[in-house]
């Protein structure tokens, strides 16, 4: 089935070769991607009209969101399926119910059944460009919690909110946003202002919105969108008191924040988890601070932006080590700058290299080492094209009670995490780690 599986996931990825028209840069119209989503999922039977949805956006923090919210709500008895993105691993990860990812074999019928001969439809029956690999994804997981009959739905909007295809749904029950930050600028606007118009596109009319955004400039703006759109706003609690966290995950503020929102929008929903505390001190999720072994400290996460890295700099300061080996790696049109420098000053020894995925492009390796050497000319710094070659010279300098860090992006952190866990071992047993 590995085999198979492969096949498929060679497949969607080529999808990204398909000639479309670039809508997301410049002025061009944007609500593009909204229609030529819904047109294909009306080949397909509309499955986003026959779901209830919470739908979630924001700068940072939407993925802990989403995956703590499905937990929760599976331990209540609700079957409930969430779409996510990016990926670390395996392309699976975009898609589970509860615990478990969506099999190889339900992809595959998926494809081979719905997606592929409507791909070819399409083609044939509507003028706009054909959908994305994204909104590829996006309509196998609606089909298959369709399938499965779930009692619930949580998306993960991909990039913003008023143009996403996530927002292809009309009647959410729930949408949130968790914050507010400067990240994608180049598309969603070069103000906060700006993004949380863009982001506050998902509210609709009688959905309950709740946000952990703390600034009252961006909370008037959610406000009025949500009197426009007939949407109840709903100032958050402090919920989290309740719960005593016992390290594990939610050890930084920002973490915290994530999950007051999570348990304010449970307690809108009068949904009542039996094991909440539990659930919430053995929480994880892979490549977001991930400690994948001890002796030296290999910590995985795929943090780019200033919020999630401010987020890693606060977890890493409350690690206790002797050195920090950082093994780092950007994509290509990430505005790495920032988070260069303040890496740079937390770290002994520094690898920079690059993540193998071929769909997406890397940053420029030299360019990196020379912003790196006008940062710092003095800290030792190597280069390697091979991601597994940076992780062995790091580990071969490092001693037991050393740290290494490996960031900067979701797909480098998940490449280098199969030296641990394999995708094969993964795809087969439908769960991330191995507990």
């Amino acid at each position: 089935m590995f085999a198979k599986y492969q096949d498929d996931i060679n497949f969607l990825e080529s999808l990204s070769n398909i000639p479309r028209q670039n809508y997301m840069l410049g002025q061009g119209d944007r609500s593009i991607y909204i229609n030529r989503m819904r047109k294909f999922l009306s080949l397909v039977g509309s499955p986003e009209k026959k779901l209830k949805f919470i739908h979630i956006a924001g700068t940072s923090g939407k993925g802990t969101s989403v995956k703590m919210l499905e937990r929760l709500m599976n331990n209540a008895g609700l079957k409930t399926g969430s779409y996510t993105s990016p990926f670390a691993t395996t392309s699976l990860e975009k898609i589970s119910i509860g615990d478990k990812l969506i099999s190889a074999v339900s992809l595959h019928k998926i494809l081979k059944e719905k997606i592929k001969p409507n791909l070819d439809k399409y083609l044939l029956t509507f003028p706009q460009d054909p959908i994305s690999y994204f909104e590829t994804w996006l309509a196998i997981a609606l089909l298959y919690f369709q399938e499965q009959k779930c009692d619930w739905v949580i998306l993960e909007a991909g990039l913003g909110g008023q143009h996403d295809a996530t927002n292809v749904i009309v009647s959410p029950k729930v949408t949130a946003i968790t914050n507010i930050g400067l990240d994608h600028t180049e598309i969603l606007g070069n103000t906060k202002e700006k993004i949380a118009r863009d982001k506050a596109g998902i509210i609709k009319k009688n959905s309950l919105f709740l946000s952990s955004e703390k600034n009252k400039k961006l909370l008037k703006i959610f406000e009025g969108v949500c009197k426009k759109q007939q949407a109840w706003f709903i100032p958050l609690e402090n919920l989290a008191k309740n719960y005593p966290v016992k390290g594990g995950y939610f050890k930084t503020p920002k973490q915290l924040e994530n999950l007051n929102l999570t348990l304010n929008i449970l307690s809108v929903l009068k949904i009542s988890p039996p094991d909440t505390l539990k659930i919430i001190n053995n929480f994880g999720l892979i490549c977001r601070q991930e400690i994948i072994r001890k002796k030296p400290t290999v910590v995985l996460d795929g943090s780019h932006n200033k919020d999630k890295l401010d987020n890693l700099l606060k977890f890493i300061g409350q690690q206790k080590y002797r050195h920090l080996h950082l093994i780092l790696g950007f994509g290509y049109h990430k505005n790495y700058k920032i988070a260069l420098k303040k890496l740079l000053k937390i770290s002994n020894y520094v690898y920079l290299t690059r993540y193998l995925i071929v769909a997406k492009r890397s940053a420029d390796l030299r360019k990196l080492y020379q912003d790196s050497r006008k940062i710092n000319h003095q800290l030792p710094i190597s280069v390697y094209n091979d991601p597994y070659q940076a992780f062995t010279a790091a580990f071969k300098k490092a001693t037991k009670n050393d740290l290494i860090l490996i960031t900067g992006s979701f797909f480098l952190a998940g490449e280098l995490r199969k030296k641990w866990i394999s995708e094969e071992y993964i795809v087969k047993n439908r769960k991330l780690d191995k507990r």
